[in-house]
């Protein structure tokens, strides 16, 4: 009597780490990208904690907290649109480049608010805005930057890189200062690696190396 075959063996959580790892850390232009995307989230992240706990700190009216994220999100679905309308059309690179410093520009006059000479409402009004328009780019990120790691790895890659990519005592503006290095300085690896500089549009992107 004929035995049925035994099940194929599921990889390990440990050997898919490493593997995915391994992979990683031999494609030097993944490697830039992942540093950048690290930085960027820690920057972007610790700017919308940083509006919300000040807001929170001086008792504000929980609609205009609220506000804080409608905005950005508004400002994403702008952003999701014009994703769609540039995918095809410019270098990867290039966009990407202009995108990150879009970012540090946006974060930047926050510096200014809550400051002596400031009234609450001026501040208030410059951090929504500021963090709103912070929204715009992000979709155009995900879909050029790490759209284009995605089409240049296998399939059996692909859950290993999305794990792989995936403070009030300083007061607002101190605080603000912190997370805006963190996105500087993931603007200066962007910018300083012609790697990601190089990256060309959608159709060139079989000829471009990971």
């Amino acid at each position: 009597m004929a035995h049925a075959a035994a099940p194929a063996a599921r990889p390990s959580f440990f050997g898919d780490f490493v593997s995915g790892w391994s992979w990683s850390l031999r494609k030097p232009l993944f490697v830039t990208v992942m540093v950048a995307a690290a930085l960027l989230n820690f920057g972007v992240n610790g700017v919308e904690y940083a509006i919300q706990l000040h807001l929170m700190q001086f008792n504000t009216d929980a609609t205009l907290i609220g506000a804080i994220g409608s905005g950005i999100a508004a400002m994403m679905l702008v952003g999701a649109f014009a994703a769609a309308r540039l995918s095809d059309r410019v270098p990867v690179g290039v966009c990407i480049c202009v995108s990150f410093v879009f970012l540090c520009a946006c974060v930047a006059p926050m510096l200014f608010a809550y400051g002596p000479g400031v009234s609450d409402g001026a501040s208030y009004a410059l951090v929504f805005v500021a963090n709103s328009v912070m929204g715009l780019p992000f979709p155009i990120i995900d879909a050029l930057l790490l759209g284009f790691v995605y089409a240049k790895a296998s399939t059996s890659m692909q859950g290993r890189i999305a794990v792989s990519l995936i403070v009030p005592v300083l007061g607002f503006r101190g605080t603000i200062a912190v997370f805006l290095a963190a996105l500087a300085l993931s603007t200066v690896i962007v910018l300083c690696s012609a790697r990601i500089r190089r990256i060309p549009r959608v159709d060139g992107w079989d000829t471009a190396e990971l």
